[in-house]
């Protein structure tokens, strides 16, 4: 049986984000929650979301319910609120709310019931320290998406920094994922390479995209494997492409026993229809 089929939960803020771009302002359902969380419950996989969100955004829960994604939420007065403005080649946020962080008697629940855990917090208060500490003492394998731990929150502005909170994360996960950006900072910070922290940490594979530019996977088994990204004829809204990516990663490693290249491979073509605006389309997110 692999450890995808007995369900998986993703870890983080369900966000409201607006997103601004040269033709048009929108809001959309936003978060690794969100599109990992479809992408997982797409391929058949059981699929719980763990995220705070207030009681006057429920339209949010029904939404991800309609994707046969389990919403487990906790009490909170706020959700999470992103301004995403990509109206330049780089994206600018503001965060406007955050959300309560999920606490450690939430993730200890939901740790008995699954199979693996997705944590993919968008800011670094965005779980309680104390939970992810917790986390090593569950059988789990537990995949990380870095971005939230490479985030300064203003208010307003999301600037880049190392979270003090990063070190506790990478010593729960199994799997990791960073863009270029994030892994730059982190390899600053730790002044080691990629490798030297995956053994430090313990870490099995670091998955790395590079945008338009492909990426690489770091393997402490194999080595260092790189990936194309697929050629998208015109590219609608790359939001949550890079969670879609590494979530269709996984599906393919720890659901259908790819190896890596073939797991890359599958990863770069969902991410490619995320991006064109073919794979979880504007209507499935878009909030009034």
């Amino acid at each position: 049986m692999s450890i995808l089929s007995k369900g998986i939960a993703v870890v983080g803020s369900t966000t409201i984000d607006k997103i601004v771009s040269q033709h048009q302002r929108i809001f959309k359902i936003g978060g690794a929650t969100a599109y990992a969380g479809i992408t997982y419950s797409r391929h058949g996989i059981g699929t719980q979301v763990v995220s705070n969100i207030a009681p006057g955004d429920r339209k949010i829960i029904r939404r991800l319910e309609q994707e046969n994604v389990v919403v487990l939420d906790g009490p909170t007065d706020r959700t999470t609120q992103f301004i995403n403005d990509i109206r330049q080649h780089s994206r600018r946020q503001k965060i406007l709310y955050r959300a309560r962080s999920i606490q450690l008697q939430q993730l200890s629940a939901v740790a008995k019931r699954a199979g693996a855990l997705h944590l993919g917090p968008l800011h670094p208060d965005d779980i309680e320290p104390e939970a992810l500490t917790a986390l090593n003492a569950h059988n789990l394998k537990i995949f990380l998406d870095v971005q939230g731990y490479t985030r300064k929150v203003g208010p307003p502005q999301v600037s880049a920094a190392v979270s003090k909170h990063l070190t506790s994360a990478l010593k729960a996960a199994h799997i990791i994922k960073a863009n270029g950006a994030e892994l730059n900072l982190i390899v600053d910070h730790y002044q080691e390479n990629l490798t030297q922290i995956m053994k430090s940490f313990e870490i099995e594979e670091s998955v790395i995209t590079l945008g338009q530019d492909g990426g690489w996977v770091e393997s402490m088994r194999s080595g260092k494997s790189d990936f194309s990204a697929q050629k998208v004829a015109t590219a609608v809204d790359p939001t949550g492409a890079g969670d879609v990516f590494f979530a269709s990663y996984l599906v393919g490693r720890f659901l259908n026993n790819q190896n890596i290249a073939d797991a890359c491979r599958y990863a770069a073509r969902t991410a490619g229809r995320q991006v064109s605006g073919k794979y979880i389309t504007f209507d499935v997110l878009a909030l009034p």
